[in-house]
């Protein structure tokens, strides 16, 4: 499968993450009729379905040729970006409130990118850390609307430190992912990564059942949810994987901020709430810190 080229990349990481920027809302629609780890498990396995027909159409040639080495490092992925991350995330949402984990989440692209040069050796130039700090402070700007007194310790809740540990699975899955599709495709990566990590699930779905409510099947609404970022959402991991396979992952992390500012807008438009001066600062400043961390280096002069 040919890697995408590097503008291409980058619509589509920035489509990715506008997407997932609309989870938090949605999710907290769910969350009353479903537990959070029995959320991600409906999602997971939908969305497993889905992948396992999509790879179908292709063949299972490539899967057929897997070994050992290869489940494990699946299994790694599926572990870190479906039980940690994904199911995590979940439980984040249902413990603390909305703007406590945005805030949170602007620390991803500073820990793919350390992440990514301690294990994968990969430099960011001077202008590209500048962008990521600039990305991340104009996230702080946006859901803080400047004030900054809403990060003080004694305003964290315990999910606030689920958010952060959830961040580490996918860091790890970003990272991690990016030597293995030097080998497998991210069709095949993230559809075996999916259902590996869909089966860890269900155990922990099962004995975490009765710390929750009983689930209310029969909620339509709940069940749109789980559609909507099931079959979305597995398409979403592909694009992600094709953005970093295309352009690394420290780059590809840079455009989780815009997930935040998604969500600002989106509050606006449907819960009409005002957009003062400080989302707009904000907003550029992310925008500028986007475009420093994807700046092409400067040729060498001959």
């Amino acid at each position: 499968m040919p890697v995408l080229s590097q503008t291409s990349a980058y619509v589509a990481l920035l489509l990715v993450a506008s997407l997932w920027g609309s989870y938090p809302a949605m999710t907290k629609l769910a969350l009353p009729d479903l537990p959070p780890f029995m959320l991600a498990l409906l999602r997971c396995v939908i969305g497993s379905a889905f992948l396992v027909l999509l790879l179908a159409r292709r063949g299972f040639a490539d899967v057929r040729s897997l070994g050992p080495e290869d489940l494990r490092a699946f299994a790694v992925l599926g572990f870190s970006g479906i039980v940690i991350s994904t199911a995590f995330t979940y439980l984040a949402i249902y413990l603390t409130t909305a703007s406590n984990a945005v805030i949170l989440q602007a620390s991803t692209p500073v820990m793919v990118a350390v992440g990514a040069r301690l294990y994968l050796g990969e430099r960011l130039s001077g202008f590209q850390w500048l962008g990521v700090g600039c990305s991340a402070a104009g996230v702080l700007l946006v859901v803080t609307r400047g004030e900054w007194a809403t990060l003080r310790l004694g305003n964290l809740h315990v999910g606030d430190f689920i958010v952060l540990f959830s961040l580490t699975g996918w860091s790890a899955y970003t990272i991690y992912g990016q030597r293995v599709l030097a080998v497998h495709s991210p069709a095949l990566s993230t559809t075996v990564s999916y259902v590996l990590g869909t089966l860890m699930l269900v155990p922990l779905a099962v004995f975490t059942a009765p710390l929750f409510r009983p689930p209310r099947f029969s909620s339509r609404l709940a069940w749109g949810v789980v559609l909507y970022q099931a079959i979305l959402g597995a398409l979403a991991h592909i694009g992600w994987y094709e953005g970093v396979r295309a352009v690394g992952s420290s780059r590809a992390a840079v455009f989780m901020n815009v997930q935040p500012m998604v969500g600002v807008l989106l509050a606006a438009v449907l819960l009409g709430e005002r957009i003062g001066a400080a989302q707009l600062v904000g907003g550029g400043a992310v925008l500028l810190g986007v475009a420093l961390t994807t700046r092409s280096p400067s040729p060498s002069p001959t």
